[in-house]
């Protein structure tokens, strides 16, 4: 049997015969994802209690992790759930010993894991920053291609990610729950009262990531092969044809899964940074009630 031929490729990085814009997508997803990767890492890490990050956030006498003003309570995505090292709820079970790090590092893990092993990212952060491909029939800096082995065997938990990130999403449509429920004093929103209804700024970007997030996660391979695979037909029997449904229903958000991918993931920025300008003095934004409220 003859061996396949190979068509002949210009040497060196980025040499190629094509004669469109190859390189404007992967440098402009290289910016894209480097821009969301820098900006997460400062907000998580402005929140933390050692180096130069106690000159920011709590540390320096102004937590920027929710809107307390007006008697709304509006969470930012990137501190959800709230862990707090001898506080309430799940920060009661932290020791405090642990107070000098920042509430997002004990949950971060969990929303990052989920998009750095989805198929999606995987394919747009190979391509935009390790050059895997550089492009088709576009010369990479090296030849070789190991496939996902080492550490990129973690790649393969992905699924289990999944199952988290579903967690995530009754926890952050409670968050939106919290920022519609206005309270009088600090103490009501401890025992769960609620002294009137609203709706502001903060609680629809809330409730609009929460839809980014749910069309990303019910899109996700993983999930669209949980609910829909191991059929071998889709009516024979009540439980097939939910499956099949099920399927349908994942299927319709995964045709667009790149844009849920990608818009998802600037939305929980904003609606971060929404909350982070308005808890700042820097910035001296203040959450527009739009509706009802106190």
């Amino acid at each position: 049997m003859s061996e396949g031929m190979k068509l002949p490729m210009k040497k060196g990085f980025g040499a190629t015969d094509r004669v469109d814009d190859w390189w404007k997508s992967p440098s402009a997803m290289a910016a894209y994802l480097g821009i969301m990767i820098v900006y997460s890492t400062w907000r998580g890490m402005m929140e933390a209690d050692f180096w130069f990050f106690e000159e920011f956030g709590r540390s320096a006498g102004h937590q920027t992790m929710w809107i307390e003003s007006e008697g709304s309570h509006v969470l930012s995505p990137l501190f959800s759930p709230l862990v707090i090292p001898g506080g309430d709820g799940l920060g009661s079970m932290v020791p405090l010993w642990l107070a000098w790090m920042s509430p997002a590092m004990f949950i971060l893990i969990f929303p990052i894991g989920f998009r750095a092993t989805c198929y999606y990212y995987r394919k747009a952060y190979y391509r935009a920053f390790m050059q895997q491909p550089t492009g088709c029939a576009v010369s990479k800096p090296w030849d070789e291609y190991s496939g996902e082995t080492g550490l990129l065997v973690v790649q393969n938990l992905h699924r289990y990610f999944m199952y988290v990130a579903l967690i995530y999403l009754p926890i952050l449509s409670y968050d939106v729950w919290m920022s519609v429920n206005f309270h009088e004093s600090a103490s009501d929103f401890n025992l769960g009262s609620t002294d009137a209804y609203g709706v502001s700024v903060g609680s629809l970007i809330l409730l609009i990531n929460v839809i980014f997030l749910a069309g990303y996660t019910f899109g996700c391979h993983a999930f669209r092969h949980v609910v829909g695979g191991g059929a071998n037909e889709w009516t024979a029997t009540p439980m097939s044809r939910l499956k099949y449904k099920l399927w349908k229903f994942s299927t319709s958000f995964n045709e667009s899964h790149r844009e849920w991918a990608l818009y998802s993931l600037f939305w929980v920025m904003l609606a971060d940074f929404y909350i982070y300008a308005c808890t700042d003095p820097m910035f001296g934004w203040t959450d527009v009630i739009l509706w009802g409220g106190l």
